[in-house]
């Protein structure tokens, strides 16, 4: 919402939380998923995108390298939004006895973007096996550990 009130702009800014964890262990490594957290930027500007991402990952055996990547697409665009990218989590380990390592991450992705007119941006997640195996992976948000976030607020 923008306006004015005692001489003072009010910006335009959202919110939105991933309302249910999203499962990448079905998908094939390196393919990305449409987590369904979006946002609408409503008008032309330059927007300040700040997206908070859980992730949970678990590999094992005795030699891999996995990682959980996110990014923000612009739908309306149908490309990347520059400079959103960024791992997640990851585990390598490479040791001639069997080894489990897991757990949960969070990564956070701060960008300036300008857009010529409104744009729907959603978060985007990818499960990376360079070698060897999850057995788990995916993007969490939960009230127990903590929620997936995405948000905007217009600064010119």
């Amino acid at each position: 919402m923008t306006g004015t009130a005692a001489g003072l702009r009010l910006a335009e800014h959202g919110y939105a939380a991933l309302p249910a964890p999203v499962n990448l262990q079905p998908t094939a490594s390196g393919t990305w998923v449409n987590t369904g957290l979006q946002i609408t930027l409503p008008s032309a500007g330059i927007y300040q995108l700040d997206a908070n991402v859980r992730g949970n990952l678990q590999a094992s055996g005795s030699d891999f390298n996995v990682w959980l990547q996110a990014r923000l697409w612009d739908i309306t665009a149908g490309a990347v939004v520059p400079d959103s990218e960024c791992i997640v989590q990851q585990y390598w380990f490479t040791q001639a006895a069997a080894a489990s390592l897991g757990g949960n991450a969070v990564a956070s992705v701060l960008i300036e973007y300008s857009v010529p007119g409104p744009r729907s941006i959603r978060l985007e997640a990818a499960r990376i096996n360079l070698r060897g195996t999850t057995i788990e992976a995916g993007i969490g948000s939960d009230t127990v550990s903590g929620r997936t976030t995405l948000r905007y607020g217009r600064v010119a």
